[in-house]
């Protein structure tokens, strides 16, 4: 039986600057703030996390003021110790809607040192994947490379990406509407008429990939989300962004 546990402790990291919401109520902005700063305490993982870590392995992670010691479960897969796992696209079953819960506890909770490189075992590599028409609700996918796939036409409502790379992706007509999109990398993606309503995109990157390509604005649905006015500013410098992007955005 699967079974791993989590003893840590550790400062609480740093929270997001303090940020601006267009039509979410109050109440709605301290709750998705409280989502996207992580607020870290003492925590056990379960069952339903996946985490295909090695066989009893220990790390220590030093942070500013503490660490993390991980206590690691016997494998249920793939990586070694120090090591990021395979592309799901590389795992038996491939790109599965089951996959997208693997490590699902710690990206969650640990979203910023999955990110940084800091656990490279939980590191979920979605790296070509093709989620078109998929049904994402509620899932983890913070601390995700989730590079050049394709997310077409789902829905991903009430969810966590928080620091993903979704760089040169597709979310063409996709809903994502009210999840956690805090400091997501979309650089050169293609996000027509994709839905942010309610959505947090503070600190997230619509800009250029390293072949030049602008992230693709066209018809995006800014109403209700969380972002700051620098934000908003940041996203008006994208040329595909339309009239009415730049209305809801108040670009200058």
């Amino acid at each position: 039986a699967l079974h791993s546990a989590m003893v840590f402790a550790m400062a609480t990291s740093p929270a997001p600057s303090t940020v601006t919401s267009r039509v979410v109520t109050p109440r709605r902005a301290i709750r998705s703030n409280a989502r996207a700063g992580g607020t870290r305490g003492v925590a056990v993982s379960s069952s339903t996390d996946r985490d295909c870590f090695p066989s009893t392995s220990s790390k220590v992670f030093g942070t500013v003021a503490a660490g993390l010691v991980l206590l690691a479960s016997p494998p249920c897969c793939l990586a070694e110790p120090g090591q990021r796992p395979p592309p799901v696209a590389e795992m038996p079953g491939g790109c599965t809607l089951e996959a997208l819960d693997l490590f699902r506890e710690t990206r969650a909770k640990f979203s910023l040192e999955v990110a940084s490189g800091a656990l490279p075992e939980a590191v979920l590599d979605l790296s070509g994947c093709d989620y078109t028409g998929f049904v994402m609700d509620g899932k983890v996918l913070s601390g995700a490379i989730a590079s050049n796939a394709k997310f077409d036409d789902v829905t991903f409502t009430g969810g966590e990406m928080s620091r993903a790379k979704a760089i040169g992706s597709s979310f063409v007509n996709a809903n994502l509407s009210s999840t956690n999109f805090f400091a997501v990398d979309f650089a050169g993606s293609d996000l027509r008429n994709a839905n942010f309503d309610n959505a947090i995109v503070t600190n997230a990157r619509f800009g250029k990939d390293k072949g030049n390509n602008w992230a693709n604005l066209a018809g995006v649905n800014w109403e209700g989300a969380l972002l700051s006015s620098s934000d908003a500013q940041r996203v008006c410098e994208n040329p595909t962004v339309d009239e009415y992007g730049k209305a809801v955005l108040g670009c200058r």
